[in-house]
């Protein structure tokens, strides 16, 4: 599970850039299978990658193209998808990207390392196994995928700008 410590992020992007460049010939956001929330007016930026939640709404397909791995990432069979969205729309965080007819899960790069932990400039991503972590209380919100995101960092930010309102530094 690729997590991102918000205190230590800074938005740059360079996981998408190398999440998109790894997958794919090209390099867009809409490429990546990790997308960075950026909440301008608080200046909080959280990237997100699916977080393999103990919920796991996106494994309710009705194809059963969707299953769990062995590092815990989600494995999409393409062969079976029917294009219906429902695995993407029911990402309680927006963690579920999707390009040509298929959703794009965060698959972990595989065997290698994953290549936006190895990018980070400032050490906020890393591969953490063995973590259970629950949306249960994000699961209510409805929206696109970029609210849901949106909403996930607002939540996630509310310590750190509770600091800064009593004037508290991230770093120490």
């Amino acid at each position: 599970v690729i997590r991102c410590d918000i205190g230590l992020c800074v938005g740059c992007r360079m996981c998408e850039v190398s999440c998109s460049a790894g997958h794919y010939v090209g390099v867009s956001s809409e490429l990546s299978r990790i997308r960075v929330a950026k909440m301008e007016g608080s200046g909080i930026d959280l990237a997100i990658a699916c977080l393999s939640c103990l919920e796991k709404p996106c494994l309710e397909c009705p194809t059963l193209a969707l299953s769990v791995g062995s590092r815990g990432e989600i494995v999409l069979e393409e062969d079976d998808c029917i294009n219906c969205r429902a695995c993407y729309e029911a990402c309680p965080v927006g963690a579920v990207g999707y390009h040509d007819d298929l959703p794009l899960f965060c698959d972990l790069c595989g065997d290698g390392p994953p290549a936006c932990v190895e990018v980070c400039p400032t050490g906020a991503l890393s591969n953490t196994e063995d973590v259970e972590i629950s949306l249960r209380a994000f699961m209510g919100f409805d929206g696109k995928p970029g609210q849901k995101r949106a909403n996930y960092a607002t939540i996630e930010s509310e310590p750190i700008r509770e600091g800064w309102a009593s004037g508290v530094r991230v770093d120490g």
